[in-house]
């Protein structure tokens, strides 16, 4: 039985008493409301009777979706294609389910199809994220525009051309892009509502600036630079920063404060968060600031690290390992393994900067005596910078560990995807965002191999000079 007026729909055998139309509208209803049992259920009747129902297929490929269970939903969407379906809406789902399992070409396929079929700016916003991936970045910028086109209000299409303008170096529309990641459904509810005005660079001799360091590690890391040019301009400059980033931000110049709890701020006149402020200063690639380093450590934990890595490395040279992120990305993540080529050096000791997810790869590795898991006794991301300016080199994925080291003003390897985020842009060794960092990226997907024996050979150069 499918009874639209019910709150759970239990009972479902029996005679239909609403029209398919309705009990296809509360199934949706249910699947918005986070009901995903009761969804299914209506879903799984419809198909018994409508076999292969374009609706049906789709409620139940959206909550195998939410579910976790990618097979099951691209399943659920080749059935009803299978039946010579020219919907557009299922073709754009299929491409976006099969970019979540990487199956790029598969995606790309499917996009295609739905952008051929008909014009929904949701279905080219998804193509475009799969060209993105595949790292044709001009065609991913044509179907992002035109999504917009057809719909200027579509966030994700901005924050996707925002992502191709800043892996091109084309800052200024770039930023302007970058401003739209906190309208997409799930974001706009993330960052409080201010009732003081966003700030936008104007000098202010009589206000207070609060600046809100609202992103990830590697994100504050990377903008913490903007600090001391905006506290230059204003009367007062506080900052918002988690607790476990606070004992490294802290340290930056110019701002008078610095809070991890929403009831100690003092009152202020104006707002932005720390990755509005390139936008707000008006950066370009020519006039990012580059002065390194704008972080430091505390000299005392430093001399601490410098005596412990001395009596570790007896003369070899020391160099830290990152190689896992903090969110399995399978793109941005090496297996220790294939860093053996740097762990197996005469000539270096590796130092394990791992924690959290990842680190238990350790345990398991055949040359675990020859590295110094430094891991246990890092704290904080004080204590982190402290070993950073204690070693000789750096190795690390692209992780905070590198928008650390570089913000640290250390050198180091930043091993990347054939594909890399924008802040590394599209090629090229350097960073103009951090001057002692080089960029090693994968010629091939997946292949980390011809990566770390670049490195390799790198840090063998360099031991003897």
């Amino acid at each position: 039985m499918i009874a639209a007026s019910d709150s759970r729909p239990e009972a479902v055998p029996g005679a239909v008493r609403v029209g398919v139309a309705q009990a296809v509208m509360r199934a949706r209803q249910l699947l918005e409301g986070g009901d995903l049992e009761g969804a299914e259920t209506i879903g799984r009747t419809i198909l018994t009777q409508r076999a292969g129902h374009i609706d049906a297929s789709q409620i139940l490929a959206a909550v195998a979706e939410k579910r976790g269970d990618l097979t099951a939903a691209i399943q659920f969407l080749r059935a009803a294609l299978s039946g010579g379906s020219g919907d557009a809406t299922l073709q754009m789902n299929l491409c976006r389910t099969l970019r979540q399992t990487g199956d790029l070409d598969q995606a790309r396929e499917a996009g295609e199809a739905a952008v051929a079929i008909g014009t929904i700016p949701e279905a080219l916003v998804d193509l475009a994220d799969v060209y993105a991936l595949l790292g044709q970045n001009e065609r991913a910028r044509e179907l992002f525009e035109r999504a917009i086109a057809l719909l200027p209000d579509l966030a994700r299409a901005h924050l996707g051309l925002s992502h191709t303008l800043l892996m091109k170096g084309d800052f200024a529309p770039g930023w302007a892009e970058y401003e739209w990641r906190y309208r997409l459904p799930k974001t706009q509810d993330l960052l409080p509502k201010f009732k003081q005005p966003q700030w936008n660079g104007m000098t202010l001799s009589a206000s207070r600036l609060f600046v809100l360091c609202e992103q990830g590690y590697g994100d504050c890391f990377q903008f913490a630079r903007y600090l001391p040019i905006a506290a230059a301009r204003v009367r007062d400059l506080i900052v918002g920063v988690s607790a476990e980033l606070k004992p490294i931000i802290e340290r930056v110049r110019g701002p008078s404060a610095f809070y991890d709890r929403w009831e100690t701020l003092p009152p202020f006149e104006f707002q932005i968060t720390l990755s509005s402020l390139p936008h707000a200063l008006g950066t370009t690639l020519e006039t990012i600031p580059a002065k390194i380093p704008y972080l430091d450590a505390d000299p005392a934990k430093v001399a601490i690290w410098r005596a412990r890595l001395a009596e570790k490395a007896g003369g070899r040279a020391t160099v830290g390992l990152v190689w896992h992120g903090r969110i399995l990305n399978a793109s941005r993540c090496v297996p220790l393994g294939a860093l053996t080529p740097i762990v197996e050096m005469d000539n270096i000791l590796a130092v394990s900067l791992q924690v959290g997810a990842g680190s238990e790869q350790l345990a398991q590795y055949p040359l675990r005596p020859r590295v110094f898991d430094a891991a246990p006794l890092l704290g904080d991301f004080g204590e982190t910078a402290a070993l950073m300016t204690a070693l000789d080199h750096v190795v690390s994925i692209d992780t905070s560990a590198a928008h650390l080291a570089g913000a640290l003003g250390r050198p180091a390897h930043v091993v990347l995807p054939r594909v890399a985020e924008w802040r590394w842009l599209e090629r090229g060794s350097d960073s103009p965002w951090y001057p002692t960092l080089q960029l090693v990226r994968q010629t091939k997907d997946g292949d980390w191999t011809s990566v770390i024996a670049r490195v390799a050979a790198d840090l063998e150069r360099h031991s003897h000079t």
